[in-house]
């Protein structure tokens, strides 16, 4: 598809003797760094090169914005990051996002994010792993004129745990959502948790495909109506909700899940006053790749977005802060090889997961998490 854009734009130069490639050329490039572009604590308005961020209301305006996250920077992170109920308004028709980086998403949000405006965003993916617009806990509504073209390997939209009744992607009026046709089933892309009906789950779009340009578009709102059951229908066993097996073995790096190696940790974990002492970022990243874990060197202070709640913590302290409430912790949070470490019974109350969960092997010094 990309090059038979680029040839036609070619073309293009060449019948108009190329004189309109300056009038063409794109605004400046932003390149996105570590901190940058990240709205989810912002209460104050900010205005940067092609970009403003109205906190109140929770707008960020992009006018022909150009930005691109270079390989090695945000690595299972997105370029963008806004909090629930946001909107990201679209004005220009030279708004593009690039990330190159691993696991770096175009676009992500705590929770329902609109989409409007009467331009147009093109977000190019490099990572497999990664998504055009991730929605965590949300539902994503492209409204008015608003053009979103996604060019990535895998996923165009990421909706993570879709609550019950909801629509995950709704595309309304003319706007206008494209993709290439080879992501099939993967374009968009729900996951939901147990009590979910996976018929409640419709797409509020309609599709037409062009052969030639291997592209799919998914314009104005024509809603699928769910199936309505048979008077008798059969019964169907009720589905069990797939729940992981992750393996951490006392001084070895690696975590297993389900059998096979999926995160090698910098630290390995190890005993002290007979706590396990874990790795802070291992298994959160393991459990949600999207976690953003944000470390003050100077205070020594941890604050993690995890769950739809932040987590405040603090070494060598034996609390930590979920959102506004104190938490008593086992044992303190200590920094071992340049990294924070939390005890394994802290480390679930993080996780919200319960001691029925966890099994504990002395022989082999292995701790067994069903998560």
């Amino acid at each position: 598809m990309k090059k038979k854009i680029i040839s036609i734009l070619l073309c293009c130069c060449t019948v108009m003797g190329f004189a309109p490639v300056t009038a063409l050329a794109a605004d400046a490039e932003t390149e996105i760094s570590l901190m940058m572009m990240d709205f989810r604590e912002v209460k104050a308005d900010q205005q940067g090169d092609n970009w403003t961020w109205d906190a109140s209301d929770k707008i960020l305006t992009l006018n022909n914005f150009q930005g691109v996250v270079k390989t090695g920077v945000r690595e299972k992170s997105s370029a963008i990051l806004l909090p629930k109920d946001s909107t990201l308004y679209l004005e220009g028709k030279n708004n593009k996002i690039t990330t190159n980086s691993y696991h770096c998403n175009g676009v992500y949000s705590e929770g329902d994010l609109i989409i409007d405006g009467k331009g147009k965003l093109e977000i190019n993916i490099e990572s497999a792993g990664a998504s055009g617009i991730y929605v965590n806990s949300g539902v994503l509504s492209i409204d008015s004129k608003a053009e979103i073209n996604v060019d990535s390997p895998r996923h165009a939209i990421y909706i993570y745990d879709l609550k019950a009744n909801k629509v995950a992607v709704t595309v309304k009026d003319d706007a206008k959502l494209t993709f290439p046709d080879d992501l099939n089933d993967d374009a968009v892309f729900v996951v939901t948790k147990s009590g979910v009906d996976p018929k409640s789950i419709t797409f509020d779009y309609k599709e037409t495909r062009d052969k030639d340009e291997e592209i799919v578009t998914l314009s104005k709102a024509e809603a699928k109506t769910p199936e309505k059951p048979s008077e008798n229908p059969e019964e169907k066993p009720t589905e069990e909700v797939t729940e992981n097996t992750y393996l951490i073995t006392i001084g070895n790096k690696e975590i297993r899940k389900n059998g096979e190696t999926a995160y090698t940790s910098d630290a390995v974990p190890y005993i002290t006053n007979g706590y396990t002492m874990l790795p802070l970022r291992a298994l959160l990243v393991l459990s949600d790749p999207n976690v953003d874990i944000k470390w003050d060197a100077t205070t020594k202070t941890a604050q993690i977005s995890y769950n739809n709640k932040l987590f405040t913590l603090v070494a060598n302290q034996k609390t930590l802060t979920k959102d506004s409430a104190t938490v008593d912790l086992a044992t303190a949070a200590e920094i071992q090889d340049g990294r924070l470490f939390v005890s394994l019974r802290d480390w679930m109350k993080i996780m919200e997961v319960d001691d029925t969960h966890v099994s504990w092997n002395s022989e082999a010094k292995t701790v067994t998490l069903k998560h």
